[in-house]
């Protein structure tokens, strides 16, 4: 935009330089041919620049003084490509006689047709109509500026009348190119210090970018040269483009506004702005001061609500894709701004998406370092909206923990090393992975690849979380730090909505510091080293009753029924606590242990991160009270140690008892309560131990008789006795 005003500029110097050196010579009665040389004369004392007058000269002495050139060529600068720097092929200017005579100077309208100007830049950056403007500025310095004013302050225009101009521009030093053709522009009548109305049309083609189409504007523009202001009220321009670097290879734009240039002050104000193209309409107002010394920047913006997925297709671009086909349908924007070319500052800052409103305050701090401060805050927004759908036919699949690792997303190192941001961010209502979070906080601070989310922290699931985690990317190889708490949180309903069920329920305590290096999530998985702690109070293990399983074990063993099917599949426990260490994403736990009114559980396992597999030892033990979960079976099992061996995956774990050890147990147990009875019963009697060694004995015998006789009869017998 620019470039083109100052083209428009150029155009007006040529066309000020043709009119007056003609206006300079009307009041000379000569022959044509002695007016032709002449204007020659005066262009090139004035100019350097050769002026041919190839075509006819009519003159025209009463009621008006005018001169009708038929053809006039003006000379390019030295050491440019083509000939000639301007030419046009009809000029037709006409002065009133009798105003003239009193020192008033009242033009008709001036009309140029077939106007032709080649603009060019060598390589050196050189443009070829620089000549024209530094004479220009010299007559000014000199004082000429100053009496031609006086001299014209009568002057008068009745109109500017342009007719199938055509400008080219060509830029060897950027290798760009660009031509304007059938450039047609109109005025009202003109006189210095009074507005005049000014519409221009023309078509565009450029090889560099291509883009072909239609400009037009209009505006009516005020001009006090002497308090070095220009006021344009009504400005409207309209383009109509085609190429194939635009936005889906064509973009219709429109553009109005007021707008003033005080030179006096160095100020530019634009308002009442209104800018529509593709499917976005801008408005607001903006004010450039002290533009001598770079630039102040203020105002305000406002984005009308646009559908961004038709504005991408208006790009040309692929549909855009969510879970929620009504998501990213909405969106619209608001702000103040203050700046520089170098930087800017929003605030206050309004963006609204969807059902979601982002408030606060954004400043960028150097463009070229995308230096970014801000502090944010979101009142709501559910960003499982916002994810690809799910397959065709199939149900979004549950999130696991491990489930977005297994891609191994590659980090963008570089990208990671040239932030430059610090800055706050609030989120009200958070639903992500399906999780429901609320009041989550973060300060985000980014500094030559040391990127820090610290603290962190929200309220979930009845409990809250707090955390710090640091990305090291200064080096080839990224390191990763984690410290992260979740306290008092109701696990069963974070798991649900996690995971898609609850395999477990109760209040959780957990903390982990951990560390890890990698530029993928696997490998980040696969490098994990740390230590972690949890606690679970008062809920139950889903999908499992071990009371239930042991027993059946036990009447497994002792052929007895087993229990109703109809027992409800969860182990209630009052506590579940222990610690871990990590190394290389294999989680150590030694000290596992579980109290439940039933059972008394302590054992030790493994589990790998990258595998999501389990391997857990552990041994259960009935408590004397026997309280709990069918407790009143297994009373004669108190005491006795249970092994327990769990297996499987994160997603289906698999709970196993050791049957072999189970029935060791119960042997056990049934010889020491028999061999207390009967040392009892001998006592009473007086018999002594040998009399209770035989009733073991015989006990024993009858067992294996009843059973049918053998060793695993006798074991048998014993255990129903």
């Amino acid at each position: 935009m620019k470039k083109f005003f100052k083209i428009i500029a150029i155009v007006l110097v040529v066309i000020v330089v043709l009119i007056g050196g003609a206006a300079a010579v009307l009041p000379m009665l000569v022959n044509p041919e002695d007016l032709k040389a002449e204007l020659s004369s005066r262009v090139k004392q004035e100019t350097g620049r050769d002026l041919q007058i190839p075509g006819d000269v009519s003159l025209t002495v009463f009621p008006w003084l005018g001169v009708k050139l038929g053809g006039v060529q003006l000379g390019n600068a030295p050491g440019f490509s083509d000939a000639q720097f301007a030419k046009v092929d009809n000029v037709n200017v006409r002065v009133k006689l009798m105003p003239l005579l009193q020192s008033r100077l009242e033009m008709d309208t001036v009309t140029l047709h077939g106007l032709s100007l080649n603009l060019e830049r060598d390589k050196q950056g050189r443009g070829n109509w620089e000549d024209l403007a530094a004479k220009g500025k010299a007559k000014s310095e000199q004082g000429h500026g100053d009496d031609m004013g006086e001299g014209m302050a009568a002057f008068a225009i009745g109109g500017l009348d342009i007719q199938d101009a055509n400008l080219s521009f060509r830029d060897v030093q950027a290798g760009q190119a660009f031509a304007i053709k059938k450039l047609h522009m109109k005025t009202g009548a003109v006189r210095l210090g009074e507005p005049v109305d000014i519409e221009l049309g023309f078509d565009l083609n450029s090889a560099n970018p291509p883009i072909t189409g239609q400009v037009s504007g209009k505006a009516r523009v005020d001009a006090k040269p002497k308090a070095q202001r220009v006021t344009l009220s009504g400005l409207q321009i309209n383009a109509d483009l085609k190429g194939k670097t635009l936005p889906g290879g064509a973009a219709s734009i429109k553009f109005e506004a007021q707008a003033m240039m005080d030179g006096a002050h160095q100020r530019l104000t634009v308002s009442q702005m209104h800018l529509s193209a593709l499917d976005l309409d801008l408005s607001g107002a903006l004010k450039v001061s002290d533009m001598h010394k770079g630039g102040l920047l203020s105002g305000e913006l406002e984005v009308a609500e646009f559908n961004p997925r038709a504005l991408l297709k208006a790009l040309g671009q692929p549909e855009l894709k969510t879970a929620d086909g009504q998501a990213m349908t909405r969106v619209s924007l608001k702000t103040s701004l203050n700046g520089t070319s170098k930087a800017v500052s929003l605030k206050p800052l309004n963006i609204k998406l969807d059902d979601s409103t982002l408030s606060g305050n954004l400043r960028v701090l150097d463009f070229k370092r995308s230096a970014v401060r801000f502090a944010l805050a979101l009142d709501q927004i559910d960003l499982d909206r916002y994810l690809p759908p799910a397959s065709q036919g199939q149900a979004a699949p549950a999130a696991t923990p491990g489930a977005a690792a297994g891609k191994a997303v590659e980090l963008p190192m570089e990208t990671l090393r040239g932030l430059d941001i610090d800055g706050t961010f609030k989120i009200g209502k958070l639903k992500v992975a399906k999780l429901n979070i609320t009041d989550a906080t973060a300060r985000l601070n980014a500094n030559k690849g040391l990127i820090r989310l610290s603290p962190i922290a929200a309220q979930l699931y009845a409990g809250g979380y707090s955390g710090n985690i640091a990305l090291d990317a200064r080096k080839a190889k990224p390191r990763i730090s984690i410290n992260e708490k979740l306290a008092n949180v109701q696990i069963g309903p974070l798991l649900k909505d996690l995971q898609g069920q609850d395999k477990l329920s109760g209040t959780a305590n957990l903390s982990a510091k951990l560390t890890a290096s990698g530029a993928s999530t696997d490998a980040v998985k696969r490098s994990l080293n740390g230590n972690l702690a949890f606690q679970f109070l008062n809920g139950a293990i889903n999908g499992i009753n071990l009371a239930q399983m042991i027993r059946n074990a036990k009447a497994s063993i002792l052929g007895g029924a087993k229990a109703a099917g109809n027992e409800p599949l969860k182990t209630d426990f009052a506590e579940i606590k222990g610690t871990a260490r990590v190394k290389n994403g294999l989680v150590m736990n030694p000290d596992l242990s579980a109290k439940s009114p039933l059972l008394r559980l302590t054992g030790k396992g493994q589990a790998s991160l990258p595998a999501e597999t389990i391997d857990y030892r552990a041994t259960a033990t009935v408590v004397a009270t026997a309280k709990g979960q069918g407790g009143k079976d297994l009373q004669d099992l108190a005491g006795v140690p249970i092994p327990v061996h769990i297996t499987g995956t994160f997603q289906d774990p698999k709970y196993g008892l050791d049957m072999a050890a189970l029935g060791q147990a119960l042997a056990t147990s049934k010889v020491k309560k028999l061999g207390s009875g009967v040392l009892g019963g001998a006592q009473k009697a007086g018999g002594g131990v040998l009399d209770g060694a035989k009733q073991v004995g015989g006990g024993i015998l009858d067992g294996a008789k009843k059973a049918g006789g053998g060793i695993g009869g006798a074991l048998k017998g014993l255990l129903n006795n």
